[in-house]
């Protein structure tokens, strides 16, 4: 992925996914097996390979065929 998404837009993702800013909040600060049991905003914030991991993570679910 070349491009690193600010969380407000990494939130729309979310959002346009998950349907609910409360949960958007919730995925932030939840534990998550693919960041090794921390939050996506501890990866998020961790710098710069942090924030590709999340973004690059979330866009995979966002469009898991790259289209």
């Amino acid at each position: 992925m070349d491009k690193i998404y600010i969380r407000s837009e990494l939130n729309r993702i979310l959002f346009d996914m998950i349907g609910d800013w409360d949960l958007v909040a919730q995925w932030w600060h939840s534990e998550n097996k693919a960041f090794d049991g921390k939050t996506p905003l501890e990866i998020y914030w961790s710098g710069p390979e942090g924030r590709v991991s999340v973004t690059d993570y979330i866009c995979h679910f966002a469009d898991p065929h790259g289209s």
